[in-house]
């Protein structure tokens, strides 16, 4: 093999050891990259299904969650506050008692406002031998406008309750009332509380107790918590902020 030749292999063999180099540097740097893309990706998928998906509907998740339907929202309201409001033999232990069970599906200020409220119905006598229930308004369900978003992670669950109680056997309260109660994002304990919602009581809002006269077929509907009008025959003309409900 002359000089020349030996020069020419020598050169061939080093252009082709830095295509060798620059395809291990890019394999390195697509490794790098793609490890990177992983890392950043959600380790778990939040998805809430509404009631009604059909075959073909999309559902979009961003960041590992997906948007929570409104009625997804409504029935966690109602089945949580529904829960806590329910006193079968005696509300001096039931409340509290509630109030624990459901404790993984309540805020802490949603807590500390339910036990206030308990110490101060104690204090009053209010809890002794009573019972308590509470259920929709026969004729008045979920509807979508019952469902306000506060935005992208909260809202305002507008429920109408007929609300019982007894004491000793005997009726002693049998109103109707719309609670306004706000829904929060609570991803604090997945083995405990798979929504991931939590009930925050009202807010800045108060219940409102409803006139039985207003449940009638056409009546004027108006909320103070800048809900759409609910479909034409439900009931107080706002939600009075110096009302108090019992």
């Amino acid at each position: 093999m002359s000089s020349g030749q030996f020069l020419d292999a020598l050169a061939s063999e080093r252009r082709h050891n830095d295509r060798l180099t620059k395809a291990m540097a890019g394999v390195i740097a697509l490794g790098i990259v793609s490890t990177w893309f992983a890392w950043r990706q959600p380790k778990s998928v939040d998805v809430h299904l509404a009631p009604d998906v059909r075959a073909g509907d999309t559902v979009r998740v961003s960041d590992g969650r997906s948007p929570v339907p409104s009625p997804n929202v409504y029935g966690f309201a109602y089945y949580i506050w529904q829960q806590t409001n329910r006193w079968q033999t005696d509300g001096a232990q039931d409340y509290g008692q509630q109030i624990f069970n459901m404790q993984y599906y309540l805020t802490p200020r949603c807590q500390a406002q339910l036990q206030a409220d308990m110490e101060l119905r104690q204090g009053k006598g209010e809890l002794r031998r009573r019972t308590r229930q509470i259920s929709e308004i026969p004729g008045f369900p979920y509807s979508e406008n019952r469902v306000l978003a506060d935005g992208p992670d909260a809202w305002t669950v507008l429920l109408d309750m007929q609300v019982t109680e007894t004491f000793g056997g005997q009726s002693v309260k049998d109103v109707f009332i719309r609670y306004p109660l706000r829904v929060v994002r609570f991803d604090v304990d997945r083995e405990r509380n798979p929504w991931h919602l939590a009930l925050d009581c009202f807010g800045a809002n108060r219940p409102a107790r409803l006139n039985p006269a207003d449940l009638r077929s056409g009546a004027d509907v108006r909320i103070s918590v800048q809900a759409p009008r609910l479909p034409g025959t439900i009931t107080p003309s706002s939600l009075p902020r110096d009302t108090a409900v019992d």
